[in-house]
């Protein structure tokens, strides 16, 4: 086993020190594995950033923030905003109960509203400064995507900012990481076949349904939406953030092609193979990109 340098174990600790900053050991071992990745962490960061120097000379920050989880984008903009002097007032929407109970525990906020419902029918009205959507949009249907950021629009005030991003899109794999991803499903699809030897193969799932770029571009302009900035942002994945993409259900079913009651098996298989494929690429890391995208209301 390679030794770390005094600068690689630096790195690890303060990057553990962020993790645990935003993401609890409960939240990140039942809820968002992923979300308490410090490459996830750094991608959130930067989007975050963009948005608050978009409402520079605001003393007050209304967050809407879709999708919410367990708070992690909400934690994070209630830091960027006390760097700069401003309170944020975050509305945290999702459909999972439990991540909304936990985001009550975790979450850094000035003042925080926890509402269960739908993206696209928001119970709420024009009061918003800025609407997030982190790594979650393409999980909803096309026709659900464009009502949600129909909605979006509804509930920001004029000249509200509308921030997404995905890695879940026609793009994220860059052209150096395709041997890995092709080695890892066969490799994987061995493991499966050996786990559940009578499964049955299913249509890819929905998060696997990838749109490239300028189709997110389109839906948000149909939403009445100027599109400001656009960018495909590189990051770099250790073996742990592999297993932890590995661990949502979606993912793993769209990957192996998996039915809805064979999805645990297919990331557990996921999960299984990724150390080896990483040894026998001799990969430290594994490439991938981030689609983000930021919209004003006029």
């Amino acid at each position: 086993m390679a030794t770390k340098t005094p600068d690689e174990k630096i790195s690890r600790l303060r990057g553990r020190a962020r993790t645990r900053r935003y993401v609890s050991d409960l939240a990140a071992k039942s809820f968002e594995p992923f979300a308490a990745e410090v490459a996830y962490i750094n991608v959130n960061e930067r989007l975050v950033s963009r948005l608050i120097n978009r409402l520079a000379g605001k003393a007050t920050i209304n967050l809407l923030d879709l999708a919410a989880g367990t708070g992690l984008l909400t934690s994070i903009a209630h830091d960027k905003a006390h760097e700069v002097g401003a309170t944020l007032n975050s509305t945290l929407l999702d459909l999972d109960l439990p991540s909304l109970q936990q985001a009550r525990i975790d979450v850094h906020a000035d003042r925080a509203d926890f509402v269960y419902a739908s993206v696209d029918h928001l119970p709420l009205g024009e009061h918003y400064d800025v609407a997030t959507f982190a790594n979650s949009i393409h999980l909803l249907s096309n026709e659900s995507k464009q009502m949600a950021l129909k909605e979006c629009s509804r509930v920001l005030r004029p000249g509200g900012v509308l921030a997404v991003n995905s890695t879940f899109y026609d793009g994220a794999y860059p052209e150096e990481s395709r041997p890995f991803y092709s080695r890892w499903i066969r490799r994987a699809i061995v493991e499966i076949n050996q786990r559940l030897p009578q499964r049955s193969r299913s249509g890819a799932a929905q998060a696997m349904e990838f749109l490239p770029a300028q189709s997110y571009v389109d839906l948000i302009d149909k939403a009445g939406f100027k599109v400001v900035e656009t960018r495909e942002r590189r990051v770099l994945l250790s073996q742990a953030a592999v297993r932890a993409i590995s661990s949502y259900k979606e993912f793993a079913k769209g990957a192996l092609h998996a039915s809805d009651e064979d999805a645990d098996e297919a990331s557990r298989a996921l999960q299984a193979t990724v150390q080896q494929t990483f040894h026998d690429l001799k990969m430290k890391y594994l490439p991938r990109t981030w689609l983000e995208i930021v919209a004003v209301k006029p």
